[in-house]
């Protein structure tokens, strides 16, 4: 499945073929699902967003320009949503460029590498969970989403360089996390 797909099929629904957005759905609700559960962890919530996400995309397919891939327009729009809920609800997280952006790299121990694999996992995803939406976004866009730095760039609206800031200080953040569970 291309890009050229996707195009097709946006102009059948543009053309009034309702029917055609189960396409765009089933091609993309693992994505969305990997954005919005990554950050929420309510599974009812998870399915609201998600519902919320896609009848976005459906009413807002004539703003999609095709200046980037539809891909990243839709994981936009996800992420922006689940941002934007989540801030009606009022969540409260950990602010990363409030705590701890003058972490010195020396005091960052390397003892992560001797944990187990399962240890590791348990202990990134409680990190994970602490951080604000957008931070643990931006974090699971680059490592396990693969995204470019320019992608995540245009997704989150944000500068090539700050995108590369962010990025260093969720590290520094999640590092002396990770370190932190490890002597508990």
């Amino acid at each position: 499945m291309t890009d050229l797909d996707d195009i097709y099929y946006i102009r059948q629904i543009q053309r009034g073929d309702a029917d055609a957005f189960v396409y765009i759905v089933r091609r993309y609700e693992r994505m969305v699902f990997s954005i919005v559960g990554k950050i929420v962890s309510s599974r009812v919530e998870v399915e609201d967003i998600i519902q919320e996400v896609f009848i976005k995309v459906y009413l807002s397919l004539d703003k999609f320009r095709q200046e980037s891939g539809f891909g990243t327009w839709l994981y936009r729009i996800a992420y922006n949503t689940t941002i934007s809920e989540l801030r009606k609800r009022k969540y409260q997280f950990i602010s990363i460029e409030d705590s701890y952006v003058e972490l010195q790299n020396e005091e960052l121990a390397d003892d992560i590498d001797e944990l187990a694999t399962e240890e590791k996992l348990h202990n990134l995803e409680t990190v994970l969970k602490k951080m604000s939406p957008d931070d643990a976004l931006l974090i699971t866009m680059f490592y396990l989403n693969n995204h470019s730095i320019q992608e995540i760039s245009e997704i989150a609206d944000l500068s090539v360089a700050n995108v590369k800031v962010k990025l260093h200080r969720i590290r520094k953040y999640m590092n002396f996390e990770m370190n932190k569970l490890m002597q508990e």
